[in-house]
């Protein structure tokens, strides 16, 4: 399940009041005209200090505790901040498998469509009809490991100029596919490690002229509700306690060939509500990465999804050390150092710039 997904399953099943007793709130009382749980922390005597709404959204606010709750808080934060009482390093993922663990759910990506039998009373005098399902965007396919075979596990020389080293091609099974002439990147869930799709770089030159693509995705890959190279990079995240994030896969490839495994992908520069929630769920500070060409408000609109929860900044060129299209992943490692050093961290003048922009729209 992806996180919305979880939380829509314990809103639907009723499973609310059973995660607020396993974490240990007390007082637990539902008021049924406002549709919201109250109750107190598992270390304090306040009844009415946690409101926990009963909505698919599992909304949260906790009143003693302002500090490690905000806005966007929800029913996981609060499960996340009770578990870390005992554990300072429980993080977002044990919080996910706890979740399962507790609610008895298969720990997977892929998706349990529950059968409801519908009984009409008016059966007889009608002929059976197939309603036509419509599609979701979390309607999403996962692989089997045995496509991996179709390729070989080396990648072509044009990627090994690029910087990738062999340590990275087996860390990401990186493979090649002399069928497609195509570098072949696996595109892994960040929380399982299934495998979702792959992105394919043309191996071929001057592949424009012979109307190739560049990149091929396997098609219905759900980007949104994932991000490329966190669940093989989450362990030096939360070990190093920042993480980088880059528009492509190949920018997260060359950065760990140079040991930097702090980097995930969006695969695109939009970053949607789900990437924001796995993001401020790792608990660390955010670098936002994007490459040169995207314009500085686009990048202040990215970090204000996490301004006021997460420490959040961001690397721009301003000495103009890097060319046109480049992401700072593909400078020189020295150069990347210094990116990085000098970062912009996303405080209340950058807040403030943002919104000046929003008016001179």
């Amino acid at each position: 399940m992806t996180v919305l997904e979880l939380k829509e399953w314990i809103y639907n099943n009723n499973k609310i009041e059973f995660i607020l007793n396993e974490i240990g709130c007390g007082y637990i009382v539902y008021h049924p005209l406002k549709e919201y749980y109250s109750c107190s922390n598992c270390n304090g005597d306040n009844k009415g200090a946690i409101n926990i709404k009963n909505n698919k959204y599992l909304n949260c606010v906790n009143y003693t505790r302002e500090k490690e709750f905000d806005s966007n808080s929800d029913l996981l934060t609060l499960v996340q901040y009770n578990k870390k009482l005992n554990n300072k390093n429980f993080s977002f993922f044990d919080t996910i498998k706890y979740l399962h663990k507790i609610l008895r759910l298969p720990l997977t990506l892929k998706k349990q469509e529950e059968k409801k039998e519908i009984i009409d009373p008016l059966y007889i005098f009608k002929k059976v009809r197939i309603k036509k399902r419509k599609q979701n965007v979390l309607d999403f396919h996962v692989l089997n490991e045995n496509e991996l075979q179709d390729f070989v596990p080396y990648i072509h020389i044009d990627f090994f100029r690029d910087g990738i080293m062999p340590w990275t091609v087996n860390k990401f099974n990186l493979a090649y596919s002399y069928r497609y002439k195509r570098n072949v990147i696996p595109l892994r869930y960040w929380l399982t490690g299934e495998l979702l799709g792959f992105n394919m770089r043309t191996s071929v030159e001057n592949y424009d002229l012979f109307d190739i693509k560049k990149y091929f995705i396997t098609p219905g890959y759900p980007k949104q509700i994932n991000l490329f190279g966190l669940w093989e990079n989450r362990k030096t995240i939360q070990e190093k306690g920042y993480v980088i994030v880059y528009e492509a896969e190949r920018s997260v490839l060359k950065r760990d060939s140079l040991n930097d495994a702090t980097g995930v992908a969006l695969s695109g520069h939009d970053i949607s509500d789900e990437q924001v929630k796995i993001l401020i769920g790792l608990d660390c500070e955010i670098i936002i990465a994007l490459d040169k060409d995207i314009n500085i408000n686009y990048i202040r609109y990215c970090c204000e999804k996490f301004y006021g929860i997460r420490k959040i900044s961001y690397i721009y060129d301003t000495h103009n050390l890097l060319s046109e299209k480049d992401s700072p992943a593909d400078a020189l490692d020295k150069i990347f150092n210094f990116l990085l050093q000098y970062r912009k961290i996303y405080d209340f003048s950058e807040h403030q710039k943002y919104l000046q922009s929003l008016n001179e729209k």
